[in-house]
């Protein structure tokens, strides 16, 4: 029998502690709605992370948050936000009607500055529209890089491997790679897309300046050393200064020679001429001799890969050779003729591909 009244008592004890324990405090909750916008323009930035806290947080993205969301398109406006928050307490700044307090938004972006807003005066069960939220641009990018690498007599030279690396990052890994190629017809020529880089301080508002370094990475170049350069964001930067490469010395080369057959039609406007037979001969350091053939595709074009071996290379620039050939153009139908059907060229072997004059057949 005691031990019933005692189950009893325990029982009804754990009840009361309970009830007394739900009543402590009250929930309330609220919308927190607003605009995320780039402190520049003022256009909206959509995929910004909004983490909203109670507490002021040490960095924008700390854990505590309590609830999390991004900016996106809303009615056809960019970097809109809404999200329902709840919290509880004890002493409801309306009691039982409703309750007032502060939060903190915890803004984050890729592309800009992170940002810790204090937001007073939330009123619960509302839909509380913050003012609007600037963030500061901090990734900062340039559309190309371009310059020219070229041997000691100031020609370009294709197929060089050069590496851009920017001051700002910290790691070993190279930023960005290209190899050198013809370019709007000049040999030689790098070309870097879309360079980017971050700075949470930059230079101003809407543009920034940044220091790279451009590095022959190439097993067959040499060069006397690096080269130091600044770039602007949002326009293409032009480094004036052309780096100068040696070969490393050989005695085999390789060249792919590349060009186009083609006629004239009654507008006088071109046209390619497909099913032309390319014939190139040339001797080597053995007095070897060697034809190559191809045909033109259909838009005119052929492409032939010429191997040679000297042992006594000109090395002029340094590393490289030159090699005489004669290329000969045949239409197999007859239709077409060639004036002079063979013509003689000198193939440089820092020029890769080595594109030779468009051949007119009529």
């Amino acid at each position: 029998m005691k031990k019933s009244i005692f189950i009893t008592v325990t029982i009804t004890t754990a009840t009361a502690i309970l009830l007394f324990l739900s009543g402590c405090g009250r929930f309330y909750s609220a919308e927190i709605a607003g605009y995320i916008k780039d402190s520049n323009s003022g256009n909206g930035i959509n995929g910004a992370i909004i983490r909203m806290y109670l507490e002021e947080p040490e960095a924008a993205n700390s854990d505590n948050f309590i609830v999390e969301t991004a900016s996106m398109v809303s009615g056809g406006n960019n970097g809109y936000f809404n999200h329902k928050i709840m919290w509880e307490t004890w002493n409801a700044k309306f009691g039982d009607e409703g309750d007032s307090g502060t939060i903190w938004l915890g803004v984050t972006h890729d592309d800009y500055s992170p940002a810790i807003i204090k937001v007073s005066g939330i009123i619960s069960n509302s839909v509380n529209l913050v003012p609007d939220i600037k963030l500061d641009r901090a990734t900062f990018s340039s559309p190309t890089v371009t310059g020219r690498v070229v041997n000691v007599n100031g020609e370009g030279v294709n197929g060089v491997r050069i590496v851009l690396d920017l001051a700002s990052t910290t790691d070993e890994d190279q930023d960005y790679i290209t190899t050198t190629a013809t370019i709007n017809g000049n040999t030689g020529t790098y070309e870097f897309r879309n360079v980017t880089w971050r700075d949470d301080i930059p230079d101003s508002e809407d543009s920034d300046t940044e220091d790279i370094t451009l590095i022959i990475d190439d097993p067959d170049y040499t060069t006397s050393g690096s080269l130091s350069a600044i770039i602007t964001s949002d326009q293409d930067n032009n480094i004036q200064d052309d780096i100068t490469v040696s070969r490393k010395p050989r005695t085999d080369f390789s060249v792919t020679v590349n060009g186009m057959c083609y006629f004239t039609d009654t507008n006088g406007d071109m046209q390619p001429l497909p099913g032309i037979t390319i014939e190139i001969d040339y001797s080597d350091d053995n007095d070897d001799s060697h034809t190559l053939y191809d045909t033109t595709d259909s838009n005119g074009n052929y492409s032939l890969l010429i191997q040679w071996t000297d042992s006594t290379p000109t090395n002029d620039p340094e590393g490289e050779d030159v090699l005489s050939v004669t290329v000969k153009y045949t239409d197999d139908s007859g239709e077409y003729t060639f004036t002079p059907a063979s013509i003689g060229y000198t193939i440089r072997s820092w020029i890769n591909p080595y594109t030779l004059p468009n051949k007119e057949g009529s």
